[in-house]
């Protein structure tokens, strides 16, 4: 009987300590290996480094390169040894292009103190447009007095293409006058006696 006994209690002991290691698998690991896990897991992890941002970069405009308007008109002149003042002679410019938003600028030119002509101008992308309204309203104002008249288109060589109108009519405007397109620029010359080569001069500068 002691033997049977003693056998029973070692069998319910061998069941009680796998019922334990059972549990402590169920259960997972100790409290302190869990804990150091949560640890590591949770750590937060370091973000990959951000760019910054790069600016945006405006796309290029279409349409080519905007054309140079040409040399500055005052800097022209005084290297073509003029001196300038304001003037408030009649320019068919000013005329034809009344009410429009483009600004004619005028001056009077002189050597040496002397007054050698005037100078109109108007700096615009519609200097096309304003040149074919100019010549068609000369045409039809044109007097039977008219001499000397040119009117042509000017492709030079390593220059820009020009448009070049010039006459002598004393029942528009008493002296000779030369109406130059180039670029963006649409210019009108009055030319004193006498100072024809240096006005001219000043054209060719004006137009390089």
């Amino acid at each position: 009987m002691n033997e049977k006994m003693k056998v029973t209690a070692g069998v319910l002991t061998l069941m009680l300590l796998l019922f334990i290691a059972d549990a402590t698998l169920i259960e997972g690991m100790p409290k302190e290996a869990q804990a150091e896990v949560i640890s590591i897991d949770t750590q937060p992890t370091t973000p990959p480094p951000t760019k910054s941002p790069t600016p945006n970069t405006p796309p290029a405009t279409g349409g080519g390169v905007r054309k140079a308007t040409g040399p500055d008109v005052l800097e022209a002149l005084v290297k073509n040894s003029f001196t300038f003042d304001n003037t408030r002679e009649r320019f068919v410019l000013t005329k034809v292009l009344e009410g429009n938003t483009d600004t004619v600028t005028t001056k009077a030119l002189l050597i040496d103190g002397d007054r050698a002509g005037a100078i109109a101008w108007i700096g615009s992308p519609n200097v096309k447009k304003h040149y074919l309204v100019l010549k068609e309203a000369l045409h039809s104002a044109f007097t039977p007095e008219v001499k000397d008249l040119l009117d042509e288109t000017q492709r030079r060589e390593n220059h820009p293409t020009r448009n070049l109108l010039t006459f002598f009519d004393p029942g528009i405007l008493p002296e000779r006058v030369v109406f130059v397109r180039v670029r963006e620029r649409l210019y009108e010359f009055h030319i004193a006696e006498g100072s024809s080569n240096a006005i001219f001069n000043l054209i060719e500068d004006l137009t390089k």
